[in-house]
């Protein structure tokens, strides 16, 4: 009996480790607070329209447990979600026959009258939409900026082969082109660099080339500090992912779990909604 309860008491601490982590990062979208915002926001949310373009984040899950796809649900919205995944801000450069679909080429297209690509199974559903009826334009990148060593800012701020220059100089051509709308910049999530199966490093210390993680969270937050009506989200800080929960957040070290992308989903919730409650309330 003493030997059974010795093996018991490991399983049940686990048990109450894994319950205190969800806790840890579901509170904030579940308490009274969050049902408040989204139930106010949600009042005002008939016809909104919101385009998203960013990376695999929002774009590698596009069914009901998907980012967009959550926020729909609690808030009522119509989203368009063109995210893609493998994509960056900045001129990617690619050179392994696949076309390059960086926001700097995607605000060429669609701003600019860039040709659209040819090739029928490239996903250019960005062509189709109609942003300039989005009441809510969100850009959401980083990630492969950073994994590919793509210099997070530099001296000149509006240098497109920078993270922070693609996004300034996009903003300022979409913010021309479609004035209605509220532009969101979404920082890019933590992330953990794996080797033989062990967590080597992660994206508070890692720097690829171009900085760490947090520089270019850092970049994106001073850039919607220049401008008005720019929502900044700081989903590196907000969805709160360390060492210590990642494997419940995370499933590869970097991609959302279906957990993962709900928490992330509901605090995008409550950005949107405090300013629907702003403007309407």
């Amino acid at each position: 009996m003493k030997s059974f309860f010795k093996k018991l008491v490991p399983v049940l601490l686990t048990i109450l480790i894994l319950v205190g982590l969800i806790y840890e990062v579901s509170v904030p979208v579940q308490s009274g607070y969050y049902q408040y915002l989204k139930n106010k926001g949600a009042a005002y949310a008939e016809g909104i329209k919101i385009g998203v373009l960013g990376d695999s984040i929002w774009g590698n899950v596009k069914d009901e447990t998907g980012i967009a796809a959550i926020i729909e649900q609690e808030l009522g919205v119509e989203i368009y979600n063109c995210a893609i995944g493998g994509t960056q801000a900045s001129y990617s450069g690619w050179s392994d026959e696949k076309p390059d679909q960086s926001l700097m080429v995607i605000t060429d297209q669609v701003i600019y009258g860039k040709a659209p690509y040819e090739d029928s199974s490239v996903d250019q559903s960005y062509l189709e939409t109609d942003w300039q009826e989005m009441d809510y334009i969100f850009f959401s990148y980083g990630l492969n900026d950073y994994f590919a060593g793509v210099a997070s800012r530099g001296e000149d701020p509006y240098a497109t082969n920078t993270y922070a220059g693609a996004i300034r100089t996009a903003l300022e051509a979409w913010r021309e082109y479609a004035p209605q709308a509220i532009f969101v910049l979404c920082a890019q999530n933590f992330s953990q660099l794996y080797s033989y199966g062990k967590v080597v490093d992660d994206s508070d210390t890692l720097d690829y080339g171009g900085g760490t993680g947090l520089e270019y969270v850092e970049a994106l937050c001073q850039i919607a500090q220049e401008y008005e009506n720019v929502i900044f989200i700081n989903i590196y800080d907000d969805v709160h992912i360390d060492m210590s929960n990642c494997t419940l957040m995370l499933e590869d070290g970097t991609h959302f779990t279906a957990y993962g992308r709900e928490i992330y989903a509901k605090n995008v919730v409550k950005y949107l909604a405090k300013d629907l409650i702003a403007k309407y309330g």
